[in-house]
């Protein structure tokens, strides 16, 4: 029984989840929204540059123009814009290796900065990328699993598209298959050698 219980923690893979922020309906989210997706959650904040918060606006008018921006967007667009942005609670509930940010609704002109902060409510001042173009994607390090992502415009407006995390789960595959037959080859050994003490 160790060995198959051994056999199952080391049969594992790596499994990617992909937030949308559409998963609580279109509209109007209020200043903060949980988001789930195949059992991991993760927390959006609406955040004021100049303090305070703003509501979170899930955005589904296809093509580039779906993905989560805030109700205090000027131009009416309900996207990130410089004077607010958006903030991701790391880590996940349960814990995951957070991986990337994809921005949507870059136009020409048009600029998205991810940064990372140590501080809730607080736009960080360490830059992990910036986004120049439409569906633009931008990396989270492995040094930033803990604290906050934060997402703003550098120019004009943007979207947050999706989110993705990585996850261990067991293999469902051969690896399993295979010390399924192994087991069971052992087994078949161990009542041979009974029968043949009796």
């Amino acid at each position: 029984m160790a060995l198959a219980g051994m056999g199952m923690a080391l049969a594992t893979q790596a499994n990617a989840v992909t937030f949308n922020f559409q998963e609580n309906g279109p509209g109007d989210l209020g200043p903060t929204s949980t988001f789930t997706e195949s059992g991991f959650s993760l927390t959006a904040s609406g955040f004021l540059t100049a303090g305070g918060t703003t509501n979170l606006f899930s955005k589904n008018l296809g093509g580039d123009e779906v993905g989560l921006g805030t109700t205090s967007d000027p131009s009416g667009q309900h996207e990130i814009v410089t004077t607010n942005f958006i903030q991701l609670t790391l880590p996940t509930t349960p814990p995951s290796n957070f991986s990337l940010v994809l921005l949507t609704s870059v136009q020409t002109g048009e600029q998205a900065k991810v940064f990372f902060s140590n501080t809730s409510g607080t736009l960080g001042t360490t830059l992990i990328g910036t986004v120049t173009s439409a569906d633009g994607s931008v990396t989270i390090p492995a040094g930033f699993q803990t604290g906050f992502i934060d997402i703003t415009a550098g120019a004009a407006n943007v979207l947050l598209s999706s989110a993705e995390i990585s996850t261990t789960v067991p293999d469902g595959g051969s690896t399993v298959a295979f010390l399924g037959m192994a087991l069971a080859g052992l087994e078949g050994v161990r009542r041979m050698v009974r029968r043949r003490k009796a």
